[in-house]
């Protein structure tokens, strides 16, 4: 049976892992920074932060439609999730403010990629994930990866780049 272009970008995901989403924001610079773990590809659970609305408030629902945002540029694997700590990682990523105040950790005006900052130091301080660099490297090496692809997204000529080796 042939594998459809959604099977196989569907196929790119590991289950339980923590993906940083770096997406397009159109005309603006930079990017919108979000949060995945796939718990059964293409459905998982999303987390940002958002001012759609006026304030600042945390995003969190279930969707089968992530990998296949046409405004995703890096989806980029950050570790993965103990199906046994699942509840505690909800609950870890459910508790990190999105109020708009500066970032607790680093004093930072808050922005969407501000709470994905704070979510994964509140991650790895919760021993749900163990991080192999700092959060600044992780935050560099993402902007530098997706700002080499954002063209080719745009662009209609490629999918989001799904990085899961941590390279």
């Amino acid at each position: 049976m042939a594998t459809t272009p959604h099977q196989s970008i569907a196929a790119q995901y590991e289950n339980y892992a923590v993906y940083v989403l770096l997406s397009s924001r159109g005309a603006q610079p930079g990017f919108h920074w979000g949060i995945f773990i796939p718990t059964a590809s293409p459905n998982g659970h999303v987390w940002h932060a958002t001012n759609r609305e006026g304030g600042w408030k945390l995003e969190q629902k279930i969707s089968a439609n992530v990998p296949f945002s046409m405004s995703l540029v890096l989806a980029y694997k950050i570790g993965s999730v103990n199906p046994s700590s699942w509840q505690t990682c909800l609950n870890v990523l459910n508790g990190v403010n999105a109020n708009g105040i500066p970032s607790p950790n680093t004093g930072e005006q808050f922005s969407c990629r501000v709470w994905v900052k704070d979510a994964i130091l509140a991650l790895h301080n919760n021993h749900i994930l163990v991080l192999s660099e700092t959060i600044s490297a992780i935050e560099v090496k993402l902007v530098n990866r997706a700002n080499a692809h954002k063209t080719k997204v745009e662009g209609g000529q490629s999918p989001a780049r799904v990085e899961n080796s941590g390279n």
